[in-house]
């Protein structure tokens, strides 16, 4: 809040300035203005220089004032004209915000670092203390630097991880010039196992609002009233599997639970509800809508005369819960991401649904890896989104990460979409509807989105469906199932097969 504050501040010093040349001719707005700019630029530096810890260099601070003068002095040039003046203050403020906000093209960003570890404007390691060794061994380095040191994450059992040796290292930003330094003096401590940035992420701009074209409306037996705008479930014979468990009346040894571990779920939404269970009150609101539309792809209630329908014909096989890793813009960072994956598996999640993913490097996978065993300890199956930027999912974590199944999205003709990454090249890697798929948003609305994102909650309930009748199923047994009984796409080498929940099933139960 305080960077924040002192951002706006320095830009109110420079409009205050600029409007002051502006106005020069006037003296009573070059009184308003002049009093303006003196008053926002003494509480700049103020903030700056007192305040402890909000962390602008010295070196940052020269560039700001280089730009705060130089700047208006530019704009003054053009102080005759105001149709000039007034749109090149405006593109020059937001160029300033927006390089604090950490944009690479913008020079007076203070995030910019030649390091080949630094990738998060929060400025925070991820470390690994070696067993037998503690935090405090490292308190010098620590109190040398300015650093702030606090246990990353807690898992309830911490006997099943290692995730209980990470520590979060914050680096104040008047020491980001020594980034590499500090990366190099951890790594030579011989205390720590190992050292990664805690990276940040963000949900994929392609995942948008799509429009309904498609031909595909078939007949169910469920009496939802928009099931026929979910295309995807004549793809998948999802009737047939209805009529299949009705038949050979199936029911479920346990009710396995689905975590969407995403933007939040809007818990009263009339689709959901009856089939959500809560871990905690700020996951139950979703300001984004991504959340809340995974979770109805993977468990809207069906037969309820609302809405959509999921694979789980009634309220017996499966629940789902929410886990909130993302802001309300769409933004979070690797290690509230584990921090959401243990809290799902500390409450019983059967399957992790997530929907999410970023650049991948040797340095990303090692936490995710412990959280994924940490997960399937537990008894849970993690599926992850393969990403929408039509490049090889190796590229992606945590979808390349050793353990996840990984999903791709095809369209209604079985086309591989033209965003999906491909799962190729991946040990489990499999594909489902992830184009004009329709589902619930927050207050009791419902959307079509594309996405890979949309793709991940149908296997997601799949495989509720499945442990909800074989509660033991591991992963390697469920990835077995779905590719034994999975249709070909039109590209299945770059998708994976497509599921087929009805082939599923009748593999899982068959003697």
């Amino acid at each position: 809040m305080i960077v924040l504050t002192t951002t706006l501040l320095f830009l109110c010093s420079f409009v205050s300035l600029s409007l002051w040349f502006l106005y020069k001719e006037s003296k009573e707005m070059r009184n308003l203005f002049g009093k303006a700019f003196l008053a926002s630029l003494a509480l700049y530096l103020g903030i700056v220089v007192f305040v402890p810890g909000i962390g602008v260099s010295w070196s940052s601070l020269a560039m700001n004032m280089l730009f705060l003068f130089v700047g208006g002095f530019f704009l003054n040039s053009f102080s005759k004209s105001k149709i000039i003046f007034i749109p090149m203050m405006i593109l020059l403020s937001c160029g300033y915000y927006f390089g604090v906000k950490g944009i690479d093209w913008f020079p007076f960003s203070e995030k910019q670092t030649s390091s080949p570890y630094y990738s998060d404007p929060n400025n925070e390691l991820l470390l690994e203390v070696s067993n037998g060794h503690q935090l405090s061994e490292l308190q010098g380095l620590i109190n040398k630097y300015h650093l702030i040191a606090e246990p990353a994450f807690t898992p309830a059992d911490e006997e099943s991880t290692e995730l209980d040796d990470y520590f979060v290292v914050d680096i104040p930003s008047d020491q980001i010039g020594n980034f590499d330094q500090i990366v190099e003096a951890f790594k030579n401590s011989g205390l720590i196992d190992h050292i990664e940035t805690n990276e940040v992420l963000s949900l994929d701009p392609t995942e948008k609002m799509a429009t309904f074209s498609s031909d595909q409306r078939g007949q169910y037996s469920a009496n939802d009233p928009d099931i026929d705008k979910v295309w995807g479930f004549s793809a998948m014979n999802v009737d047939d599997l209805y009529q299949w468990l009705k038949k050979e009346n199936i029911q479920p040894v346990k009710k396995a639970r689905i975590a969407i571990i995403d933007t939040g779920v809007d818990s009263e939404h009339e689709d959901l509800k009856d089939n959500f269970v809560s871990v905690g009150a700020r996951h139950n609101i979703d300001e984004h809508s991504h959340g809340t539309h995974c979770a109805g792809i993977a468990a809207a209630v069906s037969n309820n005369e609302k809405g959509i329908a999921s694979f789980s014909p009634n309220r017996s096989f499966v629940e789902v819960t929410s886990v909130k890793v993302f802001g309300k813009y769409g933004n979070t960072t690797q290690r509230k991401i584990i921090e959401g994956m243990l809290l799902a598996a500390d409450n019983g999640a059967d399957v992790l649904s997530m929907s999410l993913g970023g650049p991948s490097t040797g340095k990303t996978q090692r936490a995710y890896k412990q959280a994924v065993k940490y997960a399937n300890s537990k008894g849970a199956i993690v599926v992850v989104a393969a990403g929408n930027e039509n490049i090889d999912a190796r590229k992606r974590a945590p979808a390349s990460v050793d353990g996840v199944i990984t999903v791709s999205a095809v369209d209604e003709n079985l086309d591989k979409a033209d965003f999906s990454n491909d799962v190729s090249n991946l040990k489990m890697g499999i594909a489902a509807p992830g184009v004009q798929v329709y589902s619930t948003i927050p207050n009791n609305n419902y959307e079509f989105f594309n996405g890979t994102s949309m793709a991940t909650p149908y296997v997601a309930g799949l495989l509720g469906l499945m442990k909800s009748l074989d509660p033991e199923l591991s992963t390697r047994q469920a990835f077995r199932i779905l590719k034994q009984t999975g249709r070909d796409t039109r590209n299945t080498k770059a998708t994976g097969l497509l599921i087929n929940p009805v082939g599923a099933l009748k593999d899982l139960l068959k003697k």
